[in-house]
């Protein structure tokens, strides 16, 4: 009962720490990446963590992989909850496995704070018994727990890359912030599952990036589109992050475009998205089944077009608190996550090479207010 209580104080907490006065978000400056010791490419330490566990900080490493068999896997390391960073350590790491049938295989684990250990000199991870390392390049990932086993390599395709210091500060004196790296955002993958008794080798294609900060994020953010893809020779990630009145409303736009081992895309661009074709989940959410992203740069425009969505998976965020608890919250907010796979195209020139490419991806909506703002 005190542990629900503690929830429920903690969720009311939020809330009312949304309804202060606007402010802005800054942009990164060049002193500030020159005190961090970043150079104009990723080192392997960028990957390492980040945070300070026991802190007011949250952190997370993120891999997904798609597998030639209609398959899929989600793995994230995580040392709390995004909804609670200045709460106590409470590392976990959660899997999803999508069969091709659609049966999802979920799982997660939470050892405590003393089965967790990482590295800050590059991407070592360890939670209970699963635990992933990597150093950009090559990446070897164990999920283990309840049964379920995961042996993943992951051989990177595609540079690693960071907008800026790949922070968005939310105050004048730059500690408040929300990064991400990018750390692999194409690779190949090989491996095995084990689940339901039978372990099954798997190959396939994947990606993994990296999140930390230290600031509330349905405090700070309302939503965001993020998506992939690898189509043809060319790997491409998209973003657009829409803050939080208290913020500004301010649309926040990142979009990175590789071909081969040569990163196209630069920092300086206009990104316009026009979501479509609006359908209704069953539990009450809406989503797009089309979204059409015109990128404009000085040296070219892409036009980038998500359609025939497809959802793998949706789910509230407070699915997992008590039944009054989560009454209590969706009086005022419900978090929600969309995750599809989508036909993509991407036609246009940039750099003086022309586009006109089509296959498949994986977009994402999260919805941190729990409905959209915009349309």
């Amino acid at each position: 009962m005190k542990k629900a209580l503690l929830s429920l104080l903690t969720a009311a907490v939020l809330i009312l720490l949304g309804c202060s006065t606007a402010r802005d978000i800054y942009p990164p400056n060049s002193t500030i990446i020159r005190t961090e010791g970043l150079k104009s490419y990723v080192e392997p330490w960028e990957d390492g963590l980040r945070t300070n566990p026991e802190g007011e900080s949250f952190e997370w490493w993120y891999f997904d992989a798609s597998f030639n068999d209609g398959s899929t896997a989600v793995i994230v390391f995580s040392t709390k909850s995004i909804l609670k960073p200045f709460g106590k350590p409470d590392p976990q790491v959660s899997i999803v496995i999508t069969t091709k049938n659609g049966k999802k295989i979920s799982d997660s684990d939470n050892p405590g704070f003393n089965n967790f250990y990482a590295f800050k000199d590059k991407c070592y991870v360890k939670i209970g018994h699963s635990s992933v390392e990597g150093d950009l390049k090559t990446y070897i990932l164990h999920y283990s727990h309840n049964s379920i086993e995961a042996y993943l390599k992951f051989i990177s395709k595609a540079p690693a890359w960071r907008p800026g210091d790949g922070k968005m500060y939310f105050d004048s004196s730059y500690k408040k912030y929300f990064a991400w790296l990018p750390s692999v955002p194409y690779a190949d993958v090989t491996g095995s599952l084990t689940y339901n008794g039978t372990t099954k080798e798997v190959t396939g294609s994947g990606y993994h990036d990296h999140n930390w900060g230290n600031v509330r994020l349905n405090d700070a953010i309302t939503q965001w589109y993020w998506g992939r893809a690898h189509i043809g020779d060319y790997t491409t990630i998209f973003s657009e992050m829409l803050t939080s009145s208290k913020y500004g409303k301010t649309k926040v736009p990142v979009f990175y475009l590789a071909k081969g081992d040569k990163i196209l895309s630069g920092n300086s661009f206009k990104m316009k998205s026009t979501p479509s074709q609006w359908a209704t989940h069953s539990g009450g959410r809406e989503y797009p089944e089309k979204m059409v992203i015109e990128i404009q740069q000085k040296k070219g425009k892409l036009v980038l077009t998500i359609s025939n969505s497809e959802i793998i998976e949706a789910r509230s965020l407070i699915d997992n608190l008590l039944p009054f608890v989560r009454f209590f919250i969706r009086l005022f907010s419900n978090p929600y996550y969309f995750r599809f796979n989508t036909d993509m195209s991407i036609v246009g020139s940039i750099n003086g090479q022309k586009l006109n490419e089509s296959g498949s991806g994986i977009f994402e909506m999260m919805l941190l207010k729990g409905k959209h703002t915009v349309h």
